[in-house]
């Protein structure tokens, strides 16, 4: 491989290894993977307040039927006490009965009311739950194609680079120093050839005098009189 050909090569590689890494960057998975864990977190949130509601509808549901056991036990104490003849206040049972039975069946009320808020509060529950198990098992999906998508590139990077070690070694110290201060001004595209009488990047045609100079020369690595890049000579061009 000629010191031309190897410097062609060489911005190949370079410009390959760039667009890897750009394509490395803008993976479309990386923003699913984020977009899903937020959406988990997002809804992690609102489950805890679920299970929050859900307690305390618990909660009150366990101090009802506490209330309910309470009052029965009372109704079987009157019963019982007016059955012995112990209860004092024979003219009020019916009354006190009454009472009793009112709160039972308010607390009956108010049992199947928090019943009915608790059926909606584990619905509520696990559809959160299915939403969150659906989210995980997407970011997982993304994050494995990611994984898998990167390591495809690393590994054509890793080729890429090795390859660079074999072309850089054919290029002279002071070329190898020119290649490297025009790809930082250039973005990368440093060389160009002729083709015809006009460089293949900044396309100005070179003056007949420059271009005889150029031919005249037998180099097959110059400067580019207008762009400042480094200019391929083929041996076609210098025929």
């Amino acid at each position: 491989m000629s010191e031309a050909t190897a410097l062609l090569r060489l911005q190949e590689i370079d410009l390959e290894l760039m667009r890897s890494k750009k394509v490395a960057q803008d993976l479309p998975q990386r923003a699913k993977v984020d977009a899903a864990r937020a959406a988990v977190k997002k809804v992690m949130g609102e489950l805890t307040k679920i299970l929050g509601q859900r307690k305390d509808i618990e909660i009150e549901l366990q101090d009802l039927e506490e209330d309910k056991v309470y009052f029965a036990d009372k109704v079987t104490e009157i019963q019982k006490s007016v059955s012995d003849g112990t209860y004092r206040d024979a003219q009020n049972f019916e009354a006190a009965l009454a009472t009793l039975a009112k709160r039972i069946e308010k607390a009956e009320f108010d049992s199947n009311a928090l019943l009915g808020q608790l059926e909606t509060v584990e619905r509520a529950e696990k559809n959160a739950r299915d939403l969150v198990a659906k989210l995980e098992a997407e970011e997982k999906a993304q994050s494995d194609s990611f994984k898998t998508d990167v390591e495809s590139i690393r590994a054509h990077v890793s080729e890429l680079a090795k390859e660079r070690e074999g072309v850089v070694a054919q290029i002279s110290a002071q070329n190898l120093a020119t290649y490297d201060a025009a790809c930082k001004r250039f973005g990368g595209i440093a060389v160009e050839t002729l083709v015809g009488n006009r460089p293949s990047v900044c396309r100005v045609a070179l003056q007949p005098s420059s271009y005889t100079d150029i031919r005249r020369s037998n180099a097959e690595v110059t400067t580019c009189p207008y762009c400042k890049r480094m200019l391929v000579i083929s041996k076609e061009d210098q025929s």
